[in-house]
């Protein structure tokens, strides 16, 4: 196969990997509701947590963590190269964002988004984990923390060009990652345009409607 269709390939099962809506399903399980109307619509393992129990919310986010290894898996077989890796998990986070299965909508690509690069690159992705750390430790606000932490990664990513230790067998030494991490970076902050901080303890407390 070709580099482009090799490249069609990585997108195209990507996207339906991560189109897949666990969280979702789990709502559907176990209180027989879909998240897209409870709460805020978002259909994230966070909202499943929130409306359903922690026994929903850890099952989503399992299955969140098995997609990702799944579209690492195909990437390996496909290409084992890090440009593979790197479509391969853009792909899946759009999916997991405007769902094919749920007509567009979806989550927020975080979960995908995370352990995707603490599989890819891990001591340099927890560098900007230690930053999302200190910024919340300072505001005590969860989403300006989240947004401060998105836009603090790419810069965190960078570090993989110098040091980057082989932790799951990969370990390449890139700027890719950075690169990875900016149309992941944009899509959230086009995906939580609505959101505030206010917002989220609403639907923590279940007094948030639409």
């Amino acid at each position: 196969m070709t580099t482009l269709g090799l490249f069609v390939a990585i997108v195209i099962i990507g996207y339906l990997v991560g189109s897949v809506p666990t969280a979702n399903i789990f709502m559907h399980l176990f209180k027989g509701q879909d998240l897209r109307q409870v709460g805020t619509g978002n259909v994230t393992s966070t909202a499943l947590l929130i409306h359903a129990g922690k026994l929903p919310g850890a099952l989503s986010i399992t299955g969140e963590v098995v997609k990702t290894a799944l579209c690492i898996f195909v990437a390996h077989l496909l290409v084992g190269e890090l440009w593979g890796y790197l479509v391969m998990l853009v792909a899946a986070s759009v999916g997991q964002i405007w769902s094919i299965w749920l007509g567009g909508t979806g989550g927020k690509g975080q979960t995908i988004f995370a352990t995707g690069f603490l599989v890819l690159c891990p001591l340099p992705f927890a560098v900007s984990l230690l930053g999302l750390l200190v910024t919340f430790l300072a505001t005590r606000r969860l989403f300006l923390s989240n947004q401060v932490w998105h836009l603090f990664t790419p810069i965190a990513l960078m570090l993989a060009k110098l040091f980057n230790p082989a932790v799951f067998g990969l370990g390449e030494r890139s700027w890719g990652y950075a690169i990875a991490s900016l149309p992941l970076v944009t899509m959230f902050f086009i995906k939580n345009r609505p959101q505030t901080d206010d917002l989220i303890q609403k639907q923590a407390w279940g007094t948030y409607s639409r």
